[in-house]
């Protein structure tokens, strides 16, 4: 009898942590829940708010959360429950203060296996309540100075902002409560934006949007396209220079190689880097500890097997290749320039391609 008991004993506890095994195991696959994206708020009434968000796919409801000014902590003060497949979803703070800003925080959540699994929080957005003949009110969506910009890789451009009033206010001396903006990035992989609106293109091609943020949520885009510039499909205008043309094209995935890598590892502004060969055809390096990554057969071979003599020289924004001649009255020379940060619009005589330019120097 005692043995069966032992045996029942053994098989409950090993059933046990089977199921606690299984139990973990699902909490561990449960898909976390995304909190909701581009909330806004603006004013609906003297005393209330209304708030509108983007609906997360597979979320059962939202939890509102509503900042308490004296310990600074959000407070639950609503759930929603998702009850239809609409693109947004919103609900009104009402029986609120006047002339009062109140500031907001929402998370998405879920109804899995009996239990709510819950989202982060979502960015916090603000309004105020007024009466419209208040100076102060709620600000209106920002203008961008850009709509979609270009750019090559690991360079960065600004963007301006600028934040006016909201439209329903009767003040003629109205302003907005706040003008600053936050920045986001969609997909950071491709470019960042920092606290000043700098946005910076990663070392990949590819697409995002960047947002510029106004208090109440409401917001703007800006399309940004990251593109590999060094290695554009084709070249034109070769400036009927058959030096040029022939470097261009037989020497083309080399000089695009050079070109890509620096336009990701580039030097410090006033430390050019030069390569040229010396008198035994060896390469020549200046300064001897600079970045070439794997570069050196790349760049040995163009300088070795071109048929004039040419020099490499990188600067923090652009790569130089100078082919130098001689001619009756003193040396001159052409170039082919690669540049990373503009697409040579102020040179449309000299292009050859979106951010390469060809040269020619003759002696004066």
């Amino acid at each position: 009898m005692m043995k069966v008991k032992a045996v029942a004993i053994i098989i409950t506890m090993l059933t046990a942590v089977i199921l606690s095994d299984n139990h973990v195991q699902a909490v561990e696959n449960t898909a976390a829940v995304q909190p909701p994206d581009n909330i806004h708020s603006i004013r609906k009434s003297n005393t209330s708010i209304w708030i509108k968000w983007r609906t997360v796919p597979d979320a059962d409801g939202y939890i509102i959360y509503r900042c308490k000014p004296s310990s600074k902590k959000y407070i639950k003060i609503h759930t929603l429950a998702y009850s239809k497949a609409d693109v947004r979803k919103q609900w009104t703070d009402k029986k609120l203060k006047k002339n009062k800003i109140y500031r907001y925080k929402i998370a998405s959540y879920r109804n899995e296996n009996g239990r709510k699994v819950v989202s982060s929080l979502s960015d916090w957005i603000s309004a105020k309540t007024y009466e419209r003949g208040k100076k102060k009110i709620n600000a209106r969506t920002p203008e961008l100075d850009k709509k979609e910009i270009y750019l090559g890789l690991c360079s960065s451009k600004k963007l301006t902002c600028y934040v006016e009033p909201a439209k329903y206010g009767t003040n003629k001396k109205k302003k907005a409560i706040s003008t600053k903006v936050r920045w986001r990035s969609s997909d950071t992989s491709v470019a960042t934006v920092d606290k000043k609106g700098n946005i910076t293109a990663k070392a990949k091609a590819g697409k995002c949007n960047v947002y510029a943020i106004a208090h109440n949520g409401l917001r703007a885009k800006v399309k940004v396209t990251v593109k590999n510039y060094a290695r554009v499909k084709g070249y034109y205008n070769y400036n009927k220079g058959e030096d040029i043309c022939a470097l261009v094209t037989d020497y083309r995935v080399l000089m695009q190689n050079i070109a890509e890598y620096y336009s990701i590892h580039r030097p410090k502004r006033g430390n050019p880097i030069r390569f040229d060969l010396n008198d035994e055809a060896e390469l020549v390096i200046t300064p001897v500890n600079a970045d070439i990554g794997n570069l050196r057969k790349d760049i040995e071979t163009l300088l070795i097997d071109f048929p004039y003599h040419i020099n490499i020289t990188v600067y923090s924004g652009s790569v130089d290749y100078k082919l130098h001649f001689t001619g009756d009255e003193k040396d001159s020379y052409r170039e082919v320039s690669f540049v990373f940060d503009n697409n040579c619009k102020e040179w449309p005589n000299l292009r050859i391609a979106s951010h390469w330019t060809a040269l020619n120097f003759y002696p004066m």
